[in-house]
């Protein structure tokens, strides 16, 4: 573990979405060692108790796509924590399917949770921010949204739209000292592709990096940290593409 140099986590507190696995959980471990107070959602009750207890811990049950219980999840962490520091909105659903097998339930949950979720979440802490004049949001992409993906269109789509939302919030909130941005991982060792692939073809994936690998959820926590440390204090609107040196484009 690489300690985040500049940074105070201790004050506030950071709503991380998707975080019963992958990605999210491995995040929200991490800002509880860094002394973080974390709000942790998900939709999974048995992935949330996987976090364990911790005195600085507050756990919520519930769909992204509710925008209440987000906001309710919100102003519970700020009134425990004092505000709300940071978010990080790693909650995402991807069920590979051929375009022209593609049906409007699947095209309207993917967006709802993918996309519709994250603006929710944003508006759920946007205002503690304002108030307080600072805060970090940190996104996720994917480098699908640049490349494509077959039998992935739905996805695609609901990540290219991230790009937009985070870039438009970034501008809108930047002379107030709030830095909005996007954390694109490569294919990484998590459920999510597991749901999709065979282990051998996750796997085989990394012939197609330069770097020889594909990602680990440590690889995107490292660079999360980054993004929400002050280390990245000058660091709003972009897109950090964490993959490998694949999809270099």
């Amino acid at each position: 573990m690489v300690p985040v140099s500049k940074s105070n986590f201790s004050e506030g507190a950071y709503l991380v979405t998707g975080a019963g696995s992958g990605i999210g959980q491995a995040i929200a471990q991490r800002l509880l060692a860094e002394g973080a107070f974390v709000c942790a959602c998900d939709s999974s009750a048995s992935g949330l108790k996987s976090l364990g207890e911790h005195p600085r811990l507050m756990a919520h049950v519930l769909d992204v796509r509710d925008r209440a219980s987000l906001q309710s999840a919100a102003d519970g962490a700020a009134a425990a924590a004092g505000t709300i520091a940071g978010l990080l909105t790693c909650a995402a659903i991807f069920k590979t399917k051929a375009f022209l097998d593609l049906d409007e339930q699947t095209w309207d949950d993917t967006f709802a949770i993918n996309l519709k979720g994250y603006l929710f979440a944003v508006q759920a802490v946007l205002p503690f921010m304002r108030q307080r004049r600072r805060g970090t949001i940190v996104m996720f992409s994917s480098g699908i949204a640049r490349s494509g993906a077959a039998d992935g269109a739905h996805y695609a789509a609901t990540k290219g739209g991230v790009l937009g939302l985070a870039r438009s919030v970034a501008l809108e909130t930047a002379g107030e000292g709030i830095r909005v941005n996007v954390l694109s991982p490569g294919v990484t060792d998590t459920p999510q592709p597991r749901g999709n692939m065979s282990e051998e073809e996750l796997f085989s994936r990394a012939a197609a990096i330069p770097m020889g690998r594909i990602g680990h959820t440590s690889d995107m926590v490292e660079a999360a940290l980054f993004l929400l440390s002050d280390d990245a204090s000058f660091v709003t609107g972009q897109d950090l593409r964490v993959n490998g040196g694949g999809r270099l484009f």
